[in-house]
């Protein structure tokens, strides 16, 4: 969807199962994992939230909450002029406590708790009257697109006034329920590998993961500029390479760009031998020749995970530098990067392609 207007990311909270909180930091720290479920590494939480109000809040919400509170403190701004936040799944782990709790208690004196934290805008809402921000609130939840869709509201909204900053956060949980019913599915691995290792198994399924990423969105360039964000847009179950090779290079074509031009290139493959078919052809064809990097075997696989892509594009283009355990193979760093491609997808269904290019 590209526009006349641009699109620069002003600061980033990234709360993820790599120390990525950190902005002072680059995957310094590696974390490693000997199970296929990867969860957060967190802050100090009584850093970024008031004591008073950290205990009445679940895990993720307070993933979510201080993720919100690390990008406004990055970005320099107190209070935004929208929020819109992106998730597959919701807070699944509150939505069991409540239904379980309904079925234990018969549907009768159920604390509201539970309810009220696991609803799918529970982090918009809460997150709003944290700082008291009355403008533009909304929350996607649309499966593998869920991040997409709030890039482009926010991206459309700034067509319209391009001083503006919206608030742009995705997150997801690595809940035991969904990991039960998504082994049945193949969407995780049944034997237990050690994450570092996710793209040499040769087995369907790939490893869960989590995450909760904020980004200020904004129209204008200032010196605290992370990256440019050119454009993003989607593509719904390409059938094979060649059809996806045609949207990636139309998407090209709209924002003046060719393959030559790109510097890395971010491969959201999962490890799964049977749903990175499309994605694998495309990297051994059209994409080969430029250097290429992988990150879910930091992150896992989640809903929102391109919001782990755009979070390490965005650091690429600000610190010049590629840490080595993204490299997919050995290459030497380029003296400047300018330009970032992201190709992911989710389930072999949602296709999603993000461009960045250094403010």
């Amino acid at each position: 969807m590209a526009g006349k207007a641009q699109y620069f990311i002003q600061g980033i909270g990234m709360i993820s199962p790599q120390k990525t909180f950190d902005n002072q930091m680059f995957l310094d720290e590696i974390t490693t994992y000997d199970q296929n479920v990867l969860t957060s590494v967190v802050p100090d939480f009584k850093a970024y939230i008031n004591p008073i109000q950290l205990r009445r809040l679940s895990r993720m919400l307070r993933v979510g909450l201080a993720s919100a509170t690390i990008c406004l403190r990055d970005a320099g701004i107190e209070h935004p002029d929208g929020i819109i936040t992106a998730t597959g799944y919701g807070f699944l782990d509150e939505t069991e406590k409540f239904l379980r709790e309904m079925l234990e208690m018969k549907e009768k004196q159920l604390t509201p708790t539970h309810f009220m934290q696991g609803t799918y805008n529970a982090l918009a809402g809460l997150e709003a009257v944290t700082i008291k921000c009355m403008g533009y609130n909304n929350t996607y939840v649309s499966k593998g697109f869920a991040f997409e869709n709030a890039l482009q509201d926010a991206m459309m909204r700034l067509e319209e006034n391009h001083a503006a900053h919206y608030l742009v956060g995705s997150y997801d949980e690595a809940a035991a329920v969904q990991f039960i019913a998504s082994i049945r599915e193949n969407h995780f691995k049944a034997e237990p590998i050690v994450n570092l290792n996710l793209f040499n198994t040769t087995t369907k399924g790939t490893i869960q993961g989590e995450g909760a990423a904020f980004f200020d969105l904004t129209g204008t360039r200032s010196e605290n500029t992370w990256c440019e964000l050119r454009d993003v847009a989607m593509v719904y179950r390409p059938e094979t390479k060649d059809d996806l090779a045609s949207s990636l290079a139309g998407f090209l074509k709209a924002n003046n760009t060719s393959l030559d031009e790109i510097d890395v290139w971010l491969n959201g493959i999962t490890g799964d031998v049977v749903r990175d078919v499309v994605l694998k052809a495309l990297e051994v064809s059209d994409l080969k020749a430029i250097p290429q990097a992988r990150y879910k075997h930091l992150c896992g696989d989640y809903c929102t995970a391109a919001s782990f892509a755009l979070w390490l594009g965005a650091s690429i283009l600000k610190k010049q530098a590629i840490p080595e355990v993204v490299k997919a193979s050995a290459f030497e760093t380029p003296k400047e990067i300018k330009k970032v491609l992201s190709v992911s997808h989710y389930m072999n269904r949602n296709y999603a392609f993000m461009l960045m290019q250094r403010a």
